[in-house]
C-alpha cells in the first residue's frame, strides 16, 4: 500500500488568493508492485491491479517516488 501526495485542483471557481485550499490531497493506493527490472517505470512506484497468465497487466499506476509519503509491502505468500 502506497500513501502519496497527489496534485489536485485547489479551487473550483474564481477564488481570492487567501482562500486557496492549503490541505494536501493524500491518496492510498494498493496493488501489485512492478519493479523496474520487471518493466516498471524508473523513479516511480509502479502498481498494477491485475495480471493474466501471459503476463499482460491492467490498471497500471506510476507514482513518482518524490510524491510517496509511506509504503507498506505485504508478503506475496504470508
Amino acid at each position: 500500500m502506497v500513501t502519496w501526495m497527489d496534485a489536485h485542483a485547489a479551487t473550483s471557481a474564481w477564488t481570492p488568493i487567501d482562500d486557496i485550499d492549503q490541505d494536501p490531497c493524500m491518496v492510498n493506493s494498493c496493488g501489485f508492485m512492478l519493479s523496474v527490472e520487471q518493466g516498471g517505470k524508473p523513479d516511480h512506484i509502479t502498481l498494477y491491479q491485475s495480471k493474466t497468465d501471459s503476463d499482460d497487466v491492467d490498471g497500471v499506476l506510476c507514482i513518482p517516488v518524490a510524491m510517496v509519503k509511506t509504503m507498506k509491502v505485504f508478503p506475496k505468500n504470508p
